[in-house]
């Protein structure tokens, strides 16, 4: 009987060794997965504020930063170059979306180039600074029923 004691105390020690051997490796694994990034959800696209950009110039800014803002807050789905002009042709219609269309149809290498797609972009349809466009520009000018904070931003 005491043969059987002993062995039972020996097997709760080794036991109490493993379960010690666990427990710090259980909180080094868990240092480690803390430190790390939240891991990446499949949260769907959300629709821009701004709506699809037809190549309007009037609307090209809105459109550029209503995008920045969508990548800002969904950094993991957007982290290739190549998934952030893919997120900005597909909410192009009109003529935005034939100018894109070139590209793709190309497997032009600006589209896994997200700085030189948006250089593109923006010599393709930024208004013309004319005399007459800034005149349209200073009858256009009204507060409407937006709040200041809104309304100043505008011509940032």
């Amino acid at each position: 009987m005491a043969e059987q004691v002993q062995e039972l105390v020996a097997a709760v020690q080794g036991f109490t060794m493993e379960v010690r051997t666990l427990k710090a490796e259980n909180s080094v694994l868990r240092q480690v997965v803390s430190a790390r990034d939240p891991p990446p959800t499949d949260i769907p696209p959300m629709a821009l504020s701004s709506g699809k950009f037809d190549g309007a110039p009037k609307k090209l800014k809105e459109f550029i930063e209503a995008c920045m803002i969508h990548f800002a807050f969904r950094h993991h789905a957007y982290a290739a170059e190549q998934s952030r002009v893919g997120f900005m042709v597909s909410n192009m219609t009109g003529n935005a979306l034939v100018w894109a269309t070139l590209f793709v149809t190309r497997n032009d290498p600006v589209l896994r180039d997200f700085d030189g797609f948006l250089a593109l972009l923006k010599q393709a349809f930024k208004r013309p600074k004319t005399t007459y466009g800034a005149c349209e520009d200073l009858l256009a000018i009204h507060q409407g029923s937006t709040d200041l904070l809104t309304y100043i931003t505008t011509f940032k």
